[in-house]
């Protein structure tokens, strides 16, 4: 539907342009009247000066409205699947009191009835990095 109105709107642009540039190829002919009110018969002739005013206008006219036409389409938007991956993990948290693991030190979430106190385990070999304590509101480094 989008093709066969881009299509009209482009033929009747083209058609306008031709049309308006034909009159500029007859301005410099010469045409009677013929006047037929007064005796004897008059003839007055009348002599266009050709101008390239028409074809300027035509083109102006036609780049307007080729531009209007083409602000009001409206643009294809793409949507492509984006794909993420988590991002690899090297250190875990591990809890001692309740025996549970932890991705990130935000995803701590502690009862009151132990302290606040996590083991960082690297992924790699398992191995015991440091204690980690939140005091305070921060996470700091604790000493066995």
């Amino acid at each position: 539907m989008n093709s066969n109105v881009s299509r009209t709107i482009h033929s009747a642009l083209l058609a306008t342009m031709l049309l308006s540039t034909a009159s500029v190829a007859y301005a410099g002919h010469r045409r009677y009247k013929g006047v037929s009110n007064a005796y004897p018969v008059q003839r007055v002739i009348v002599r266009e000066r050709s101008s390239a005013a028409p074809a300027v206008a035509a083109l102006i006219g036609g780049f307007i409205l080729g531009s209007a036409v083409a602000s009001s389409a409206h643009p294809v938007v793409v949507h492509e699947p984006v794909y993420y991956s988590h991002p690899a993990v090297v250190y875990r948290y591990w809890d001692p009191y309740a025996g549970i693991w932890y991705d990130s030190l935000d995803e701590c979430q502690f009862t009151y009835h132990h302290p606040r106190l996590v083991y960082v385990v690297d992924v790699n070999n398992g191995r015991h990095i440091r204690s980690l304590r939140y005091h305070h509101g921060a996470w700091h480094r604790f000493d066995d």
